[in-house]
């Protein structure tokens, strides 16, 4: 029940003792003896308008759903398509490689894990981002420590937990490595 049905409620019932106690006046001055005159009573004030009590709001009982059956769909004869076989390679455009904790000591060569991958695969236009993970500064520089930088990439000096990108829009094979740390070698195919 609101607050607005108690109001209402409450009120009725105050009007109704009202007006019992009114009708009570005048019935008690009809009962007086005849010799006495009736002390005059004062003017009855008009009643307040009765408060209609707002009508009680129903919950809308729950409907199911009509359940719709899907239609039956017919499937459509199969005809033989020859198609012609074709070799179709998944294009990789984007790969991650991590440069290690450790990497900055003598080691990590002999298990190929100085760059991890230490070999990638990418699509002609794809790009390649190395993250430093280790503790120490790194280089990701094209070429190989015997013949020395080829000019294709170079990362410069990448700082511990700092980042270095490189697209590749030519396919061929890139050899990389650290100058910090030669024996850190690293290759990207691009296909």
């Amino acid at each position: 029940m609101t607050t607005v049905d108690k109001f209402g409620i409450a009120f009725s019932i105050g009007f109704t003792v009202a007006l019992v106690a009114i009708a009570m006046s005048f019935s008690g001055m009809s009962s007086a003896p005849a010799n006495t005159m009736p002390t005059p009573s004062p003017a009855p004030t008009p009643a307040p308008a009765p408060v209609e009590e707002p009508a009680p709001v129903e919950e809308p009982a729950e409907v199911p759903a009509p359940v719709e059956e899907p239609a039956p769909v017919e499937e459509p004869a199969e005809v033989p398509v020859e198609e012609p076989e074709v070799e179709v390679s998944e294009q990789v455009m984007s790969a991650d490689v991590s440069i290690p904790s450790g990497s900055s000591v003598p080691g990590c060569e002999e298990t190929n894990e100085c760059f991890i991958p230490a070999e990638v695969t990418i699509s002609v236009g794809g790009t390649i981002t190395w993250t430093n993970d280790d503790t120490a500064a790194h280089t990701v520089t094209s070429g190989t420590a015997t013949d020395g930088p080829d000019g294709t990439f170079d990362s410069s000096i990448l700082m511990a937990g700092k980042t270095f990108e490189h697209t590749f829009d030519e396919a061929g094979e890139y050899d990389y490595f650290c100058i910090v740390h030669p024996w850190m070698t690293g290759q990207v195919v691009v296909e």
